[in-house]
């Protein structure tokens, strides 16, 4: 019906259809892609509409739902901004300055992980790591093993994409442990490219244990899988020495590591990431895609150079910064009657479950109709984090951004508003 309407006509016959129907209602007949159609809006930052409304009248927020942290960036890339003067600021090299690639190489080597410049890509942060790292190892229709509840974007990416995720469901009572192997095994069949897995993990906080990950390497192997791997919260570890996918030497032919400056330098805004991976061919395929996108952002590669090259000192101070956070939220949940809870192991989140049918209701409550002394808190509904329908319902993921004492305040408000909810 549309394309009738881009055939030449008549002024007679565009007066009259004028008078038929109002141009306003003439673009209902023009549709969006079912591509986007198949789009969720994001868990994580859908209620900012009805925050802003609130805030306009004076409620302040304790914003739990985003992992944006209120740590300060490092001097180095503030510097490294500052000291830009340039006359001009032209494209990067789609395959990176190699300046900054090579500063990468360095950081890595601080793993013990010996890399060449070819096996680097940088993105325009791991959001856009997550999407070329699809694109590159699935077709339309063919599928990828995630394991759920699983950072959205991946959810989003894979829908533009068309490819199929399939879950395997982790639960918070079993703190989130692998099934036995041969369950994930089920899941492979001749539509099987890859596994994805988020560690330390996004939104659960499980870090994954040697075993496991030998296990998923062993499986892909077996399988002839790719194994995407997002080790954005890399350095974020309350036990032991943080470690990459890539410090397993089995695992160095078929991975490809999401990569992301964002959270382990408490600058998300800088939006620069990196795709990693020994296989020639993926990195070739990469870069192709990251040509047609043209560049990652001038300076922002040169202002992160220095920090790259030096990131212990840095890291190993959030790390003990968020194992304070966490123990802050762990301990006060566990104290408040219905809300079930494990201890996460690394990144800077906490899920919960809540003695609520809806946890989204619940999280309209606290913005909309929930005041302590004009103060409320926002979270994130954890339902959307799962790709199998109906689970999640009365989850929510914590965000653990801001500093020990707004973290025991907002937390005490929380705990006020779920008691006043409950009455309803």
């Amino acid at each position: 019906m549309s394309r009738f309407f881009l055939t030449e006509l008549s002024i007679d016959e565009t007066i009259l259809l004028e008078k038929l129907f109002e141009p306003s209602k003439l673009f209902f007949m023009l549709n969006t892609s079912k591509r986007v159609n198949k789009l969720i809006a994001s868990p994580i930052r859908k209620f900012l509409p009805m925050v802003r409304a609130a805030e306009k009248k004076g409620v302040k927020f304790f914003k739990l739902n985003v992992g944006d942290p209120d740590i300060f960036a490092p001097k180095e890339i503030l510097r490294g901004i500052k000291g830009y003067n340039n006359r001009n600021i032209p494209y990067a090299p789609s395959p990176g300055i190699s300046e900054h690639v090579r500063a990468w190489l360095k950081y890595y080597a601080l793993f013990g992980i010996k890399l060449k410049e070819e096996n680097i890509v940088p993105t325009v942060g791991g959001a856009e790591g997550i999407l070329l790292a699809l694109m590159a190892v699935a077709d339309v229709g063919e599928e990828i093993i995630v394991f759920e509840p699983l950072y959205p974007s991946y959810k989003g990416f894979a829908a533009v994409c068309n490819v199929k995720l399939v879950p395997i469901t982790l639960k918070l009572e079993n703190n989130f442990k692998l099934p036995a192997i041969q369950e994930i095994a089920k899941k492979i069949n001749k539509k099987t490219r890859a596994l994805v897995i988020i560690n330390p993990d996004n939104p659960t906080g499980k870090v994954w244990s040697n075993q496991e990950l030998k296990n998923i390497i062993q499986l892909a192997r077996k399988n002839n899988l790719f194994i995407i791997a997002d080790e954005t919260y890399r350095e974020i570890v309350f036990k032991g020495k943080p470690k990459s996918i890539l410090n397993f030497s089995g695992a160095r032919g078929n991975t490809l590591v999401v990569d992301s400056l964002s959270k382990r330098f408490s600058a998300p805004g800088i939006r620069v990431g990196a795709l990693v991976s020994y296989h020639q061919k993926i990195m070739r395929a990469i870069l192709k895609m990251a040509m047609i996108r043209l560049s990652v952002p001038t300076v922002e590669q040169l202002a992160t150079v220095a920090i790259l090259k030096n990131s212990k000192k840095y890291t190993s101070k959030i790390a003990n910064e968020y194992r304070q956070r966490r123990n802050v939220v762990n301990d006060a949940l566990k104290k408040m009657p219905g809300v079930l809870v494990s201890q996460p192991a690394g990144a800077f989140y906490q899920v919960a479950k809540l003695p609520v049918k809806d946890a989204e209701d619940f999280i309209k409550f606290l913005i909309t109709k929930f005041r302590y002394k004009n103060k409320s808190v926002l979270v994130a509904p954890l339902e959307d984090f799962y790709v199998s329908q109906g689970l999640g319902r009365n989850e929510i993921r914590i965000a653990y951004v801001l500093n020990v004492k707004e973290l025991k305040e907002a937390l005490e408000i929380f705990k006020k508003g779920l008691e006043q909810y409950l009455k309803k």
